[in-house]
């Protein structure tokens, strides 16, 4: 998922950076080595989503937090969905027909596996490709990635949309819950060895 960063100001820096090395059990990130950005999200009332560039390490370190400012909050993400799914109340998420999707892919973009992490996608111009596909390919991925299908039901809302999950496509059904939790209530591969297709590991 794509996200519409802004650099954070060096004034915040101190008190920022105090909170994620807090979410650690050592001081990874420090003020002359690191590089904030943040980003807002339409699907939580009051945070933020903050990368963290370390340039302490060879290879530089990303790591991906959401802060409440005014609270004075940070949560971690760790690679695992339950680092949103525990802290649903806090983060007052909002949750309808317009920001269901974008929290969904927000939130299997910050799942992670040997595989790399899931993705749901759109559009084609969403995919990072590492070489160009074969005509094949990208005929099957024209004719097959589209906008999620959302509809409403009495506990929440039902996606049908194409996940990504290492080289294989998938159309998936999401079992969204009005509190913000889900789970794949199906999935029907499509296609397999995609090999074109960049698979993201957590750097």
């Amino acid at each position: 998922m794509r996200h519409n960063f802004t650099t954070i100001p060096l004034t915040k820096y101190p008190e920022l950076i105090s909170l994620i090395n807090s979410q650690s059990c050592y001081n990874l990130f420090s003020e002359e080595r690191t590089h904030l950005q943040t980003s807002r999200l339409s699907f939580f009332r009051n945070h933020k989503l903050v990368s963290a560039q370390t340039f302490s390490t060879i290879p530089p370190v990303t790591m991906n937090y959401l802060w409440n400012e005014k609270r004075k909050e940070i949560i971690k993400l760790d690679g695992n969905r339950d680092a949103v799914f525990n802290n649903l109340d806090k983060l007052e998420l909002i949750l309808n027909e317009e920001t269901v999707v974008p929290y969904i892919k927000f939130v299997l973009d910050s799942v992670w596996s040997d595989k790399g992490n899931l993705r749901l996608v759109e559009d084609i111009n969403e995919i990072d490709f590492v070489e160009k596909p074969l005509l094949e390919e990208l005929h099957f991925m024209e004719k097959t990635i589209r906008p999620a299908i959302v509809t409403t039901t009495n506990k929440g809302y039902l996606i049908d949309t194409i996940i990504i999950y290492g080289t294989e496509i998938y159309q998936s059904i999401i079992d969204v819950q009005k509190e913000g939790l889900f789970e794949f209530q199906s999935e029907t591969e499509l296609k397999a060895g995609v090999s074109c297709v960049r698979v993201i590991i957590l750097e």
